[in-house]
C-alpha cells in the first residue's frame, strides 16, 4: 500500500505540466535528467513517447477490452480470451447471475494495470466486495499519475473475462519488444505469483546476461517450439506502432493474446546499467509524433 508521503508527493506532481512532471519523476527514479530533445536510451524514448505520440490507436491498444478487437482484426489465428461481461456502472453488479457464470473467471478493469481478481471453484466474491474493488479501480487515473497519455481517453470499465486453465500452474508469459514491426527482444516471466523469475533474450533466444527487476531462472529455459509462431503474430501487431510490447501465452496449443503494453514499466523500470538501457533503445529509431 502506498505511504501517505508518496500519495502527497503524487498529488503535488500531478499538478505540474506534463513535461516537468515527467522530468521530476525521471530524476526521482534515475537521479539524472531525461534528455527529451535527443533521447537515446529505452526509458528516455518511453518518456518522449508520453510527450509527443498522440496516435488514437494507442488508446485502443491500452484498453484491455478494445485491444482484443484490434488484434483479432490483425491476426486471425490468435486465440483471444473471451469477455463474458462488462459495465461502466457499479450498480450493474447487482444484476449479475453467478449461476450462469463459469466456475472460474477473472474480474478486471480495462483502463489500468494490477487490477485483477481470479475466481476459482465457484468461490465468487460477494457483490459488495466486487463493488468495493470496482469503485477503487474505476477512479484510478493512470494517465495523470505517470503521464501515460494512452490511458487518458479510455472509458473505465469493469469486466469479467474467461479464465485460462494452465493445468493449475502459472503460465509462462512471453513479452515481445517490437520496434517498427520487428521483434528485437523477448522477456519471459515465469512463476509470477510464487517465485517470480525473469529472463531476457534476443529474438533468436540468446539469453542476455542481466537481471531485470527479477532474478533469472536457472537453468535458462529452453527455446519453445512455438517461438516463431509468436514472433510472427507479435510482428503483425507491432507493424502498426513505432514501439509496442506484445504479451502472449501458449494455451491449448495456440498462440494466445495477453495484452499490449505501450509504456513498459511506465519508462521507470531500471536496467542494471546504462549499457542495457542503450541496447534496448537502439532499435527504436524515431518516436512517433
Amino acid at each position: 500500500m502506498a505511504s501517505i508521503q508518496y500519495k502527497l508527493f503524487s498529488q503535488v506532481v500531478a499538478l505540474l505540466p506534463l513535461k516537468l512532471r515527467m522530468q521530476v519523476l525521471y530524476f526521482r527514479r534515475f537521479k539524472k535528467f531525461c534528455n527529451f530533445n535527443n533521447p537515446i536510451t529505452f526509458n528516455e524514448k518511453l518518456q518522449k513517447k508520453k510527450l509527443v505520440d498522440r496516435n488514437p490507436l494507442l488508446a485502443i491498444a491500452a484498453d484491455k477490452i478494445a485491444s482484443k478487437n484490434l488484434v483479432s482484426e490483425i491476426s486471425k489465428d490468435l486465440y483471444i480470451p473471451k469477455t463474458l461481461w462488462s459495465s461502466i456502472q457499479l450498480e450493474d453488479i447487482d444484476f449479475l447471475d453467478f449461476d450462469v457464470l463459469p466456475s472460474e473467471y477473472v474480474f478486471k478493469a480495462n483502463h489500468t494495470s494490477q487490477t485483477i481478481e481470479i475466481i476459482r471453484n465457484n468461490k465468487h466474491l460477494s457483490k459488495k466486495r466486487m463493488k468495493k474493488l470496482g469503485k477503487s479501480w474505476l477512479k484510478h487515473d493512470q494517465a495523470t499519475a505517470l503521464g501515460e497519455w494512452a490511458y487518458q481517453n479510455i472509458q473505465p470499465k469493469i469486466f469479467i473475462e474467461e479464465f485460462l486453465d494452465f493445468g493449475g500452474r502459472e503460465p509462462d508469459d512471453y513479452k515481445f519488444f517490437v520496434y517498427h514491426g520487428i521483434v528485437h527482444f523477448i522477456q519471459l516471466d515465469a512463476d509470477r505469483f510464487v517465485n517470480h523469475k525473469r529472463n531476457m533474450f534476443t529474438r533468436d533466444w540468446v539469453e542476455l546476461d542481466f537481471n531485470y527487476s527479477y532474478e533469472r531462472k536457472i537453468p535458462t529455459p529452453s527455446k519453445p517450439h512455438f517461438l516463431n509462431q509468436m514472433i510472427k503474430v507479435a510482428e503483425k501487431i507491432g507493424h502498426h506502432f513505432d514501439f509496442v510490447r506484445v504479451d502472449l501465452y501458449w494455451y491449448n496449443n495456440k498462440v494466445t493474446f495477453g495484452e499490449l503494453t505501450i509504456y513498459p514499466g511506465a519508462g521507470f523500470e531500471k536496467f542494471p546499467n546504462k549499457k542495457w538501457d542503450l541496447l534496448f533503445g537502439e532499435p527504436w529509431k524515431t518516436v512517433s509524433s
